[in-house]
């Protein structure tokens, strides 16, 4: 037994099938530990934005708050623009029917992927709103991995074969303002497993059908030099079931790393921890009760400069070394931030 009590034994258990639903990653990650100095990390800006047939990749993380308002500041003193505020609606494919689904977003965009902030809509009563609202409950946090394919049917086909049971896919458009000034829909197809299935968060597949109108240039990160989403980091009492869990759902298999198990995908990761495992890795998670995503890693060009934007703003910078950052979980909104050279 490790340190932070994952045995082995059973962790070679769970390692042992490897799950070939969308192939085998084409490339490593190595871990983001704030504790070490020597792992190296992928160059995420240099990785493609959207994912070939066979290939999944990390594509956000939602934080869910009660008032977007009051959460925008958060992101803006970390030097991330905020896209507008947008109502999600699912068109039907039938008839044309735009039906709310019950939230709305602002997005902080960044070069390889995005962060989410996700509130429920006012007076729409929806199975998606009751999900959001028994979430705020728990936590305000990171409450939603998303995951991008290129054919979220053929997603939709092997999940299910994996023995999960999903929610209807959702054919969500929001409205936006084109990079042209035009007004223009930002449209996704999204599979989602049934929401009492990842307590830890909400766990769901996306593709991509307007990445042009997501990725604005006006709306990408540049101050604060952070380029990528590369990793979101969970924190449970049981590490082994919920990285088996998650691993199934996205075709992969759990890697043992250090005092943590790992899930790596063609372009990031997940990795999973228990609360001593979590202390070591990223301090201690005080405000999620567990389980919850304890952590995110995000990448930086330019590891001084994004020190010094942050430093700058007023943030109080744990972990302080030349490989890593971290933003504690009181700065941002109930999960550590953890930031790495690209």
């Amino acid at each position: 037994m490790n340190r932070s009590g994952i045995q082995l034994k059973a962790v070679a258990q769970v390692t042992a099938g490897r799950y070939p639903l969308w192939g085998a990653p084409k490339r490593p990650l190595r871990p983001a530990n704030p504790r070490t100095r020597d792992a190296p990390v992928p160059k995420l800006a240099a990785s493609p934005q959207l994912p070939e047939f066979g290939q999944i990749f990390l594509d956000h993380v939602a934080w869910m708050v009660p008032d977007i308002s009051q959460a925008a500041p958060v992101f803006e003193r970390l030097g991330f623009p905020l896209t507008p505020y947008a109502i999600h609606g699912n068109r039907e494919p039938d008839t044309g029917e735009l039906n709310l689904v019950g939230s709305a977003n602002r997005l902080a965009i960044l070069r390889r992927g995005y962060l989410e902030i996700l509130t429920p809509v006012d007076g729409v009563d929806t199975p998606v709103t009751r999900h959001m609202r028994k979430a705020l409950d728990h936590h305000t946090g990171v409450h939603l991995i998303a995951f991008t394919v290129s054919d979220a049917s053929e997603a939709t086909r092997q999940i299910a074969a994996r023995g999960f049971d999903l929610q209807p896919t959702v054919h969500l458009k929001r409205k936006v303002e084109a990079a042209d000034g035009t007004e223009a829909e930002a449209a996704f197809t999204v599979v989602r497993a049934a929401f009492e299935l990842f307590p830890e968060a909400r766990a769901q597949v996306l593709t991509h059908h307007t990445p042009e109108h997501v990725w604005q240039d006006r709306y990408i990160a540049t101050q604060n030099g952070i380029v990528g989403l590369l990793e979101a980091a969970i924190v449970t009492a049981d590490p082994i079931e919920a990285a088996n869990r998650y691993a199934r759902f996205v075709g992969r298999a759990v890697e043992l790393d250090g005092n943590s198990l790992v899930v790596r995908l063609d372009r990031g990761q997940l990795r999973f921890v228990d609360a001593r495992g979590g202390a070591e890795h990223f301090g201690r998670v005080s405000r999620p009760p567990m389980p919850a995503v304890g952590a995110i890693t995000l990448t930086s060009e330019d590891l001084d400069k994004t020190r010094y934007f942050l430093l700058s703003n007023g943030l109080r910078l744990g972990a302080i070394n030349p490989t890593h950052l971290l933003i504690d979980e009181s700065e941002a909104l109930g999960v550590h931030i953890v930031i790495v050279q690209d």
